[in-house]
């Protein structure tokens, strides 16, 4: 009869909803009845995957074994010798050899519960080696004893060892004096015991008194030794005597000699502290030096013995905080400590206190950086450039002359000429916005231009006169503040009230080249705040820098806890979290706690599903860092002029070649997370590089694949190879999208959508993180509100599941999905190892599936935030179910679980964000959007989540319909096929008949087919990408070619017409 392993009958145990005893009974008779082999296989096994998965399972079975209430085999003739040899093989084979986890919830639980079946089971004279021996492993692994005995099941295990059961007396004395060390320090540190009874009291001031006495008289000890060596050395034999003739050198040889011969017979080398001391401890001073081994020995005792007072002070909950950032502070730094220092989220480049400016914020331009920068070579004109600045931050505007009016319609724009400098002119304006600094919005400068050249500035002042008309009339009020001292001050407003309103309206007459112009300088125009970092990595090259955000941006960036951040394209989530991460990585870098004062540095994760996205934001984020540590850099100027010439030289050759080609990148990044060291973070990487990272590090040989789907039977799975090396798992048996059209569907011959069917398999299995697919029930059950799209053909769609499942077995194949649970199955039940992981950031969530993100969280359970940041409505992943209220119960439900793992009083609540602000379209094309959105939900209700409609800041052109569109339309403007030049010949009889299409524009197909096709007929003349491939980028002009005429709907897209 084939008999399951028994990590198979424990694993069960662990997955069983109705657990009647039986299971338990069945894994016990195996354990106390196996052969040792198998035994030492399966205590081998449970060692390595001793963890979070199976402390829970064990500790009910073992709970159950000796529970009088709680029998699990009541007739069972079991041997107590069998059953203390398992006992005792469980401790010194799994628990020993897992103390570097001991700060795991439960571990402290489960040793205790151990502990106490051994020693009442058997016989006590056996079972002492075992508890002897663990024992001694907790005193001598660092950091092991603090975290147990300050947490309530640890410390009453080890109370009961080492006094109930007097263990104390079979341990070295110098371990237990470390012991003693540990507690003391906890509760000294402690806030919390600060009015504690006299008997605790008393017990901590016996204890702080040897050891004070110990450290004194032992050095008076050491000394005293030295002094009698000194005088044994002083008798040399007859060779060596010499002579003393000097009178001065023998007045220093008797002096030295009555100093060894009169050691101290009393106290006088003891303080008046010290003697205090003595009187507490009741102890009689040393006379003599030979009375000093025999206190120093009664000290000790003392000392120990006050060890069972000072464990009264626990269990505490400060105290195992201590103990946890003592045992691993990569994981446990103090939250309270951190959230209360000048650790938090400050951008590298927003105004700083030491920059010494006045009380106006100002903001520099995309252009005035582009002009400082051509100044790099004038360094006296940068400084005199940067005073001018500081003199408009102080106020002091007519005292300096900086008002020099150049225009006045409604707000008035202001220059500054600086002497000597060929014409030089600061171009500056009082605006309105939300300052940092003053949380709040407030007037502050905007600065235009740094130009000497006038017809730049001419055009400035121009589209100056347009943004103006946007100005709500509240705040076109000029500057009234001013001070006794001539100072003018910055008005502030209570509300937060924009300043801007898009639907003021600008002329209807106005082109549509000025009104991009007008929507560059309002809504996509970067604006940098003036502080010294800006300045100093300005003069030494610095590119990119960050820059002003809104109010509730800043709030995102700042936020200590885990959150979701929503939003549609170009409303700021990517700027959010690269900030966010921008801004932790360097201040948890540079910023040192008063716990610990080496610099923390800090671990991050950011992870998204495309590589462009994922290549971009890496680049992005690479600049930011090296302009903020150009910043902190202390250099001569001669160093500063070879800074810059070695940085010219590099500059030339990254130009040569810059292409980024797919994958080339990952190429450099470990293949298994225990390869990781700290210069490989912040580490980017696609959802695809994670997974199959994981699977080397897990050591997955194969993915799992399902022997039998039945619905009442769906853990029926062939085992993965458990840590067994292996290289990646081959990508031919890989089922994408792709695949299972050309492979799959035509054999399921149905009439329904492809691409819809294939997303609602993902919901069968991709939308309950607990199970591994959901049962015909279950999925017949689910909200139609959330799943509307088959809601009267389930029945249908769980056959085509059913079907597709059973061939793929057949073929060997594996989707994403299986890939996933695959690995999530091995996460629970071991943890990830390698390097502690700080921060994760995950952008675009919503292309992955919601088991994704669940093995996302389960791998990543140490963490001390994860931010994710999407939009619904952006989703291009097929097959996806994904949403987000489905993923904000799983942010709730896995901070929860969190609190008990981290020991954390933080906010489970993890945060959540919407923008609705769009920075980088215009209500031209945000109007197209919106329409599409409300379509969507017409069509298709509460698939989608519901956000407030956004909007930009200015209006602009709306986007061109080209019908009945021809390849003739593709012709340059002789009427050749393109090649270098691509140009794009409107239908609609525009006298601009052409669009030239350069760096800044792309053309966007729908899938590769459609790509290699128009590639072909225009050859290298345009950019030509994907959907997936132009996620997150951004382009000042896009063509979607063919989208309608190549989408899988075909004729169906009509339905759209009827709301017309």
């Amino acid at each position: 009869m084939f008999e399951r392993p028994l990590v198979e009958l424990l694993e069960n145990l662990t997955n069983s909803q109705n657990d009647d005893g039986w299971d338990r009974y069945v894994l016990l008779e195996r354990c106390l009845t196996v052969p040792k082999l198998d035994l030492d296989k399966f205590l081998d096994e449970l060692s390595r995957s001793f963890g979070t998965y199976f402390i829970p399972t064990l500790q009910t079975f073992i709970l159950h074994l000796y529970n009088k209430y709680l029998r699990v085999i009541p007739n069972l003739n079991l041997m107590n010798t069998s059953l203390d040899k398992f006992t005792s093989m469980l401790i010194t084979d799994v628990i020993t050899n897992n103390l570097q986890i001991s700060d795991i919830p439960g571990f402290g639980e489960f040793l205790h519960n151990c502990i106490e079946l051994l020693w009442w089971n058997g016989s006590k004279d056996n079972n002492m080696l075992t508890v002897n021996h663990i024992i001694n492993a907790i005193l001598d692994s660092d950091g092991v004893f603090g975290v147990l005995i300050s947490e309530n099941y640890g410390r009453r295990c080890l109370r009961r060892i080492l006094f109930d059961f007097n263990m104390i007396i079979h341990i070295e004395q110098e371990k237990l004096l470390k012991a003693v060390d540990v507690v003391a320090a906890l509760v000294e540190k402690c806030s919390e015991h600060k009015n504690v009874s006299s008997r605790l009291s008393k017990g901590f001031s016996v204890c702080k008194a040897c050891t004070t006495l110990l450290q004194t008289l032992r050095s008076q000890s050491v000394k005293q030794t030295l002094l009698v060596n000194e005088k044994d050395s002083s008798q040399p034999i007859l060779n060596d005597t010499v002579r003393i003739n000097n009178k001065e050198s023998k007045k220093q040889h008797w002096s030295r000699k009555r100093a060894v011969n009169n050691i101290p017979n009393n106290s006088t080398f003891l303080s008046t502290e010290h003697e205090q001391y003595l009187d507490l401890l009741k102890m009689p001073t040393p006379q003599k030096p030979s009375d000093l081994p025999q206190f120093l020995i009664a000290l000790e005792k003392r000392k120990i013995n006050s060890l069972q007072v000072l464990i009264d002070f626990l269990p505490c909950t400060s105290c195992h905080k201590q103990a946890l950032t003592y045992f691993s502070r990569d994981k446990y730094f103090l939250e309270e400590e951190l959230l209360s220092s000048d650790c938090h989220y400050r951008l590298p480049f927003e105004f700083n206190d030491d920059d010494k400016l006045g009380p106006w914020d100002i903001l520099l331009s995309e252009d005035t950086i582009k002009d400082l920068r051509q100044l790099e070579s004038s360094h006296e004109m940068i400084r005199a450039v940067m005073k001018k600045l500081g003199q408009l931050s102080l106020g002091e505007w007519d005292r300096h002359e900086l008002r020099r009016t150049v225009q006045t319609h409604t707000i008035p724009v202001y220059e500054i000429e600086l002497p000597n400098s060929d014409g030089l002119k600061i171009l500056w304006q009082v605006d309105y916005g939300f300052s940092i600094r003053s949380n709040s919005l407030t007037q502050l400068v905007k600065i235009w231009a740094v130009t000497a050249n006038n017809e730049q500035i001419r055009k400035i002042l121009e589209n100056l006169l347009i943004v103006h008309q946007v100005y709500t009339s509240k705040h076109l009020c000029g500057v009234q503040q001013e001070n006794e001292d001539n100072v003018i001050l910055p008005m502030t407003f209570e509300d937060e009230e924009e300043t801007k309103s898009p639907e003021n309206g600008l002329n209807s007459l106005i082109d549509d080249d000025r009104l991009l112009g007008v929507h560059k300088m309002l809504v996509t125009n970067k604006f940098v705040p003036l502080s010294r970092n800006l300045y100093k990595s300005l003069a030494l090259g610095g590119f990119n820098f960050t820059f002003q955000v809104s109010k509730k941006e800043y709030e995102i960036i700042n936020n200590p806890t885990s959150a979701i951040i929503i939003g549609r394209s170009g409303t700021g989530k990517t700027t959010c979290v690269i900030f966010r991460q921008i801004a932790s990585y360097l201040n948890r870098r540079l910023c040192k706690t008063s716990s610990n004062d080496k610099s923390f540095n800090i671990r991050q994760i950011f992870i998204t599903l495309s590589p462009n996205l994922c290549h971009r934001v890496k680049e992005y984020f690479n600049r930011l860092r090296e302009s903020a540590m150009l910043a902190g850099k202390k250099i001569s100027m001669t160093q500063f002029y070879e800074y810059k010439r070695k940085k010219e030289e590099e500059e030339v050759l990254d130009g040569i070649d810059s292409m980024f080609e797919e994958g080339n990148e990952e190429d450099d990044i470990p293949n298994s997370f225990h390869e990781l060291a700290d210069h490989h973070f912040p580490l980017f990487i696609t959802y695809d590089k994670f997974t199959k990272m994981l699977q080397e590090t897990y050591g997955i040989k194969s993915i799992t694949k399902q022997r039998n789907l039945d619905a009442e039977n769906i853990d029926s799975y062939d085992k993965e190879n458990f840590y067994q090396k292996s290289s990646y798992i081959k990508t031919t048996n890989f089922v994408d999208y792709k695949v299972f059209q050309r492979r799959y569907w035509h054999r399921l011959n149905c009439d329904f959508d492809c691409e819809l069917v294939y997303a609602e398999f993902s919901i069968i299995k991709g939308s309950n993180p607990e199970v591994d697919f959901l049962s015909r029930e279950d999925y017949k059950n689910i909200s139609i509100k959330k799943y509307p799209v088959f809601s009267y053909d389930r029945d249908r769609i769980y056959d085509l599941f059913e079907k597709y499942e059973t061939e793929k077995a057949r073929n060997g194949h594996y989707d994403s999905i299986d890939r996933t649970l695959a690995i999530l199955r091995l996460a629970k039940k071991k943890a990830l190892g390698g390097p502690h992981i700080h921060e994760v950031y995950i952008d675009e969530c919503q292309d992955n599936q919601i088991v994704d993100l669940t093995l996302i969280l389960k791998v990543f359970d140490r963490v001390n935030n994860i931010f994710l940041a999407g939009d619904i409505a952006q989703c291009i992943a097929r097959g996806s179910s994904f949403r987000f209220e489905d993923l904000y119960a799983l942010m709730y439900n896995w901070e929860r679980t969190r609190v008990k793992i981290n020991h954390s009083n933080v906010d489970i609540n993890p945060k959540r964000f919407e923008l609705d602000i769009n920075y980088r379209s215009h209500n031209g094309i945000l109007k197209l959007a919106s329409s599409i959105i409300d379509l969507i939900w017409h069509f298709f209700p509460n698939s989608i989540d519901r956000l407030s409609r956004e909007y930009s800041k200015v209006g602009g052109p709306q986007p061109v319909f080209y019908d009945e569109f021809q390849k003739n339309d593709l012709l340059d403007r002789e009427g050749s096929e393109l090649d270098d030049d691509c140009t794009l010949r409107r239908v609609d009889g525009d006298e601009n008949p052409f669009i030239e299409f350069g760096a800044d524009q792309v053309i966007i197909v729908r899938d590769n087919e459609a790509k290699k096709q128009l590639k072909k007929l225009i050859n290298k003349a345009g950019l030509v990408m994907t959907v997936f491939e132009a996620k997150g980028m951004e382009f000042n002009d896009v063509l979607l070619y063919n989208f309608f005429t190549d989408s899988p709907a075909c004729r169906k897209l009509y339905i759209i017409t009827t709301l017309l």
